[in-house]
């Protein structure tokens, strides 16, 4: 079933930072997680030393890479913010 997997990891200042995978499977979506860990320099080291706390949940569909698409789909899976304006930004 589709997944989403959530990594969460408090960073030195107290605010939290959170990586995440979307694949067809669960097994796949730890498989990606843990092949960024290998590489990012960030988040590697505390995936590796068990300071990071994981959440797995199965959807019904994963979004095409597309911000409106990815936009809607956050939307419904964690409750619409109409309210705000949401614009996507370049980091």
């Amino acid at each position: 079933m589709p997944t989403v997997l959530f990594s969460f990891k408090r960073l030195a200042n107290g605010r939290i930072m959170f990586h995440g995978t979307m694949a067809a499977t669960k097994g796949q979506a730890e498989s990606d997680l843990a092949t960024h860990a290998g590489g990012c320099p960030d988040f590697g080291p505390a995936f590796r030393a068990n300071q990071t706390i994981e959440f797995a949940r199965a959807v019904e569909t994963l979004p095409n890479f597309d911000g409106d698409e990815l936009e809607a789909w956050l939307d419904e899976l964690l409750g619409s913010a109409e309210e705000s304006e949401d614009d996507v930004i370049d980091v």
